[in-house]
Formats: C-alpha cells, sequence, structure tokens
C-alpha cells in the first residue's frame, strides 16, 4: 500500500470522542452508508432560514441520499457528529480538482440545539487535523457578513479574512448579501523565492 493510500486509509477511520458538560458523549467520525436515514432527520428538523445557506436543495431527502449514496472521500469529506447516538452535525470538506487539487472549501452544519458549546469550533478543527493530513495547502471558508459569530469563530481558529464580495449571495426573498472569503494557509510559502 502506497503512502497515500495509508494516510486515506486512517483518514476513513478517524475518530474524536468528548464528554460534553451535561455528560453527554460527542463522537467525530466520517459519514458511512449507515447513516443515510440519520442524515436525512438532521436535515429534516434544519428551519428553512438554516437550509438556504446551502447550495443546493438540503431540504429534499432524495438530494441528502444521493450524499450517502456518492460518498467519496476523496471528492467531499463529510465529518459527522453524533451526541448520544443522534446525527447532531455535519461539516465537510469539498476538495478542489487540477490547478485547485492543493485546497478544499469548508461547510458545515450543526443542530440549533447544539449551537455554542463549541462543537462547530471541534468540527473544524478536526477538519483542519484532516486537510493537513491528506496534504492540502489552503482551506477557504464562504460566510455571508450577516453571521459575524461565525466570521470570528473561523478568525479565532487562525483563518484569514482574505476578501468580501459584495452582493454575492441572494435570498429566497432576493435580499442580496455580501459574503466574506476566509483563508487559511496550512502551509505558507511567503517570503520565499
Amino acid at each position: 500500500m502506497s503512502e497515500n493510500e495509508e494516510i486515506w486509509e486512517q483518514v476513513a477511520r478517524y475518530r474524536k470522542v468528548k464528554t460534553l458538560p451535561d455528560g453527554s458523549r460527542l463522537l467525530l467520525r466520517p459519514l458511512q452508508k449507515g447513516d443515510k436515514e440519520a442524515l436525512v432527520d438532521l436535515f429534516a428538523r434544519a428551519s428553512r432560514e438554516d437550509l438556504e445557506w446551502y447550495r443546493i436543495d438540503a431540504a429534499d431527502p432524495k438530494v441528502v441520499e444521493s450524499w450517502v449514496d456518492n460518498l467519496n472521500y476523496r471528492q467531499v469529506f463529510p465529518l459527522v457528529a453524533f451526541v448520544n447516538d443522534r446525527l447532531i452535525g455535519e461539516a465537510t470538506l469539498h476538495f478542489g480538482e487540477h490547478y485547485h487539487r492543493h485546497l478544499a472549501w469548508v461547510r458545515i452544519f450543526l443542530d440549533k440545539n447544539y449551537r455554542r458549546q463549541g462543537i462547530g469550533t471541534l468540527m473544524v478543527q478536526s477538519l483542519i487535523e484532516i486537510a493537513r493530513r491528506v496534504g492540502l495547502r489552503q482551506l477557504y471558508g464562504e460566510i455571508v457578513t450577516t453571521q459575524p459569530q461565525v466570521i470570528q469563530g473561523f478568525l479565532d481558529m487562525g483563518f484569514q479574512h482574505e476578501v468580501t464580495l459584495r452582493d454575492y449571495f441572494i435570498t429566497s426573498e432576493g435580499e442580496t448579501l455580501d459574503m466574506a472569503i476566509l483563508v487559511l494557509r496550512l502551509v505558507d510559502d511567503t517570503g520565499k523565492f
């Protein structure tokens, strides 16, 4: 087995366990085929406002099922969070291809009842760890500027605010919003020539 294959095998077995302040058990691990129903349920519990941030229709169970049916950790790496056997969050690395093969985009969704407890931070930190293991050089986050607490959370983890794109996002009501593009350089080549 090549070193690259071995790294992907390790990533596929990734686990992180933590006890939450209320005593419940948090488990982070890659999404698996058997998680289809639990993932559909996670997005079925989501509000319309939360689902609006998705690029595709996460309210459609067929769309969510297709994510599980087409699992390929080298294209999209989905890390899921379980609290006491209930799926409560998903964070993903969307890998670039060809001239973007050194980077990935980070996306995260967390059940409303589990926000502001550090779970989202732990999930993104885990994705950063995984990104380093598989040899990525940069991670990107796209966050609407109406979510300053999320932007600050990414900044606190070492991401930098690269640029703000004006009117980049449009809501279902037609309101345009600005999008902050944040980047975490996992390999810093500045100053080299």
